[in-house]
């Protein structure tokens, strides 16, 4: 499956901005508003209240800890939950101004669920042609995870998340290809980032050794054809290793990537910590 997202005259899908902190990643929103932006869909804020953190507050014992550990007090449902909509006002006027400079429209809502829960009902109502981008950087988040909020979100086509150290949106789109017969619409997807990042357009060969590499090369030409708006780049034999891909996207310095889930990229069952390490900028994830 490719990412699409539906336009905003379908009613059939949209971005929905993940946020489930108050420490979003500035990148990530802005990553969020450029894929609403190339896709002339609409974004939506869904800010979830986790249920569980509400259900402890309710805990006579509960308290809330400062970062240094020297103070501490009691804490209550309804003094959480004003923390929280204090804290998303000042978020949604960020995203806003945002979206009003890109001229992509939005909604924001507030829901108190299991965030996955509220992931998938929300993509539910409106879709089948969601993507879903994640405000908080992946960190240490493991394939695992990413695999079950896919599983769980079937209404949505991609996925958009960042590493702890991404830092931009503007430079090359790179589309990174593992399977060639993927390559035509995963370009079309690279065509509608670069036409709201202003960027270039990269195709990234990425295979365990050699001999595919060179094989997957002589077929993305004959795909691509004359174009000359497209450059091809064949990664190092990788061998099995998702470090040797990683590399590759942070020397690229790419404004987006473009990547399928499950393969040497984004792995579904290892840690992604060289990935987050590495990655300077979005990724946006196809099933």
């Amino acid at each position: 499956m490719t990412a699409h997202v539906a336009e905003a005259a379908e009613a059939r899908g949209r971005v929905v901005l993940h946020l489930h902190t108050v420490n979003p990643h500035a990148v990530a929103i802005e990553a969020a508003v450029r894929v609403a932006q190339a896709f002339q869909s609409g974004i939506e804020s869904l800010f979830v209240e986790d249920a569980q953190i509400f259900d402890l507050a309710s805990f006579p014992f509960a308290r809330e800890i400062s970062f240094t550990g020297r103070r501490s007090r009691a804490i209550s449902s309804d003094e959480l939950e004003h923390e929280f909509r204090l804290a998303f006002a000042s978020i949604q006027r960020r995203i806003a101004e945002l979206a009003r400079a890109a001229e992509v429209p939005i909604r924001q809502r507030i829901v108190r669920d299991d965030p996955i829960a509220a992931l998938a009902s929300t993509c539910a109502e409106c879709g089948p042609w969601n993507v879903v981008a994640l405000a908080e950087p992946i960190g240490t988040m493991s394939g695992e995870s990413l695999r079950q909020l896919f599983e769980a979100v079937s209404d949505a086509t991609g996925l958009v998340i960042v590493g702890p150290h991404a830092r931009r949106t503007s430079g090359p789109v790179i589309v990174a290809v593992e399977d060639i017969d993927r390559l035509p619409s995963m370009v079309r997807a690279g065509e509608r980032l670069v036409s709201a990042t202003g960027g270039s357009l990269v195709i990234l060969l990425i295979a365990d050794d050699e001999e595919r590499l060179h094989w997957m090369e002589g077929q993305a030409r004959l795909l691509l054809g004359e174009r000359t708006d497209a450059q091809i780049v064949r990664a190092s034999s990788a061998r099995g290793a998702a470090e040797v891909a990683a590399e590759a996207l942070r020397r690229l310095k790419g404004g987006f990537v473009i990547s399928q889930f499950g393969g040497l990229v984004v792995p579904a069952d290892r840690d992604l910590r060289a990935l987050a390490a590495s990655l300077e900028c979005p990724i946006l994830l196809v099933r």
